[in-house]
């Protein structure tokens, strides 16, 4: 408990930031390099435990003035981190990613970068950890979060006899909530601070074994031997675990605490790279995963040759000398009065994240991009980005002011057919209504499965309604068909397959009325052998190795691949009147189903279509879109 520099944990420091940047550069055998988190996160246990409870026993705790202090140690370089991010966004990325770093900064500035990445995580359309240029602020944001939160507790318990006690046992709550609801929601126990309080108990529980072993140099010998060995055994062992991140890193945090306990530097730590590493490790994990996601945007495939992945490591160690000499070591000791320096913290983070929130609510600012590179971003955005007009979740196009109407219904696979029905209802002076959710099922009797299952039922019951009520003459019912039916040949398959057949027939005939019109669309084309990197696909201000192109799905796989859903929707329908059925794979193909035609992307994923190959689709369905807006 002394405050005498540790270069032991400089050494822990230094072995939690190595393995996490070896784990994101994807370097084989680092597999459970996520866990140099963990490892942080007890590092931060026992060091901010203990000067709370030194200073507390003394009388002399600020908590201002420990709010203060982390507030240095953390915002200087976090800002510069972010700010930086920002401004290469600004220039190499596209609207719709900027817009996503817009969002991600906000949160960074205000320490809940956390909440958000947990609250999106499992979204439908949720983006890959590829796509998050500032993810790794997640960590930092459970950190502030417990530097938020345990002062208050540790006056409170500081002068009780028993305050490891108490602590054992918030650890335990805490270990015991995040392995009872890993299997409910991973994400949250990944994600959230009360999932990991844990990790900062067991580096608290370092304290008072710490002051157990300090009397027998012998014993303090064995523990830290016997920590390494558990600390570099267990990173070999939770690779394999990581849907269990968090309660898998339960081993190298007991390791971490065991070696921090024993005080006992070995030659390995003494090592001055060892310790210059520890000691830059904030600037050096702030750093690292920008320079990842950027070169890996800007360079492609290159990025992950030894070429590329020595030059993402040389430029990281060039950037956090920079940050650790000119912003992280200086800004920890601001001569300024503490008025100042906390007027100057609040206006850096409200300014910012104003900025920040302007530029997300502008989506990404298209202006900043070229004519051409403009067009090409329109071309492959997703469907919806035809709507005309929104109100609410509800989304109206074609012509705005057409006095007939065309009611969609389902989810994102009937979704995309916005930009394919758009021209033609401004063609015939209709207008066209969508509300949907990704993911949701819209059946009556037809439910989600899932932590969105009840989010899904309260849609339902309000578009069916809603629908029903509609004066529009043509509904159009879609849905990811093959996330709901069996594509399996088997009594169980018929059965699955007889029910949700049975409930589109009863949705039609729930929302029927004389002179009404369905359409309902089958199985989509759906190109699963392609790779689609999203984030490079989209176009932007300056030049980025573009994504590579898929070839396209030859017709007849796509006829095979959707036989099953077309047969079972045939048979829904053949009995009801004035309902059509649109096969796209045997509309959309000719030989072949294009995925990438010309330069533009037709596809945003293995299932939804791009403005640009909705409009396609809308094309070649035009003489079946005719037949169904008909009156006949």
């Amino acid at each position: 408990m002394e405050r005498s520099h540790r270069a032991d944990i400089d050494a822990l420091r230094a072995i939690a930031v190595v393995i996490v940047i070896l784990f994101h550069l994807r370097i084989t055998g680092f597999s459970a390099g996520y866990a140099g988190v963990d490892i942080f996160f007890v590092i931060s246990g026992y060091l901010i435990t203990g000067q709370i409870l030194r200073d507390v026993g003394a009388r002399r705790f600020s908590l201002s003035e420990f709010y203060l202090r982390r507030a240095r140690r953390i915002l200087p370089a976090l800002v510069v981190t972010i700010a930086a991010t920002f401004a290469v966004g600004w220039l190499f990325l596209s609207p719709e990613a900027l817009r996503q770093l817009a969002k991600e900064a906000t949160h960074g500035l205000l320490s809940i970068a956390n909440i958000q990445y947990w609250r999106e995580a499992s979204a439908y359309f949720a983006p890959s950890a590829d796509e998050l240029p500032l993810l790794h602020l997640w960590s930092l944001s459970a950190e502030v979060q417990f530097y938020a939160l345990a002062p208050l507790l540790l006056m409170w318990l500081g002068t009780r006899r028993h305050v490891f006690r108490a602590i054992a046992a918030i650890g335990l709550l805490s270990l015991a909530a995040a392995a009872l609801w890993s299997s409910r929601d991973p994400d949250a126990v990944f994600f959230l601070t009360p999932f990991r309080v844990f990790e900062f108990a067991i580096g608290a529980l370092a304290i008072p074994l710490e002051a157990r072993l300090a009397a027998s140099p012998r014993a303090r010998s064995l523990a830290a031997a016997c920590g390494d060995v558990l600390l570099f055994g267990s990173l070999l062992l939770i690779g394999y675990y990581q849907s269990q991140a968090g309660v898998a890193a339960l081993l190298p945090c007991i390791a971490t605490a065991v070696i921090i306990a024993a005080n006992a530097p070995t030659s390995l730590v003494m090592a001055h790279p060892v310790r210059v590493v520890g000691a830059a490790s904030y600037s050096l994990y702030l750093v690292h995963w920008p320079v990842i996601f950027f070169v890996r945007f800007i360079f492609g495939d290159a990025a992950q040759t030894a070429a590329g992945l020595a030059a993402q490591l040389a430029l990281m160690a060039v950037l956090t000398t920079l940050m650790f000499a000119i912003v992280e070591r200086p800004l920890r000791r601001l001569p300024w009065p503490r008025v100042a320096q906390v007027a100057s913290f609040a206006t850096v983070l409200i300014v910012g994240a104003a900025l920040t929130h302007v530029t997300f609510r502008a989506n990404g600012v298209v202006s900043r991009l070229p004519d051409d590179q403009l067009a090409l971003f329109q071309l492959q955005g997703f469907g919806l980005n035809k709507c005309g007009r929104a109100v609410g979740r509800l989304c109206a196009f074609g012509d705005l002011e057409g006095t007939r109407g065309v009611e969609l219904l389902g989810d994102s696979y009937v979704q995309q057919y916005v930009a394919a029905l758009d021209a033609t209802l401004k063609a015939r002076g209709m207008i066209g209504h969508v509300s949907t959710m990704s993911g949701c099922p819209t059946l009556a009797g037809l439910t989600a499965e899932g932590p969105r299952a009840q989010v899904c039922v309260e849609l339902r019951d309000s578009e069916l309604p809603r629908i029903r009520q509609s004066p529009a003459d043509f509904v159009v019912i879609g849905q990811a068909w093959q996330h709901y039916l069996d594509l399996g040949d088997g009594p169980a398959a018929r059965t699955r397959n007889a029910a949700v057949a049975g409930h589109l027939a009863e949705t039609i005939r729930l929302l029927d009325r004389p002179g009404r019109h369905f359409l309902v669309v089958g199985g989509q084309v759906r190109p699963v052998n392609c790779a689609f990197d999203q984030l490079r696909m989209l176009p932007g201000p300056r030049w980025h190795a573009p994504a590579k192109p898929c070839d396209a799905v030859p017709k007849s796989e796509a006829i095979a691949t959707n036989r099953v859903i077309d047969a079972v929707l045939s048979e829904a329908i053949r009995p009801l009147a004035k309902v059509t059925l649109l096969r796209p794979s045997e509309v959309y193909c000719d030989q072949d189903c294009p995925v990438v035609e010309h330069g533009v992307w037709l596809f945003q994923d293995a299932g939804h279509f791009t403005v640009a190959g909705a409009q396609r689709m809308g094309e070649r369905a035009a003489p079946v879109f005719a037949r169904f807006l008909s009156d006949d």
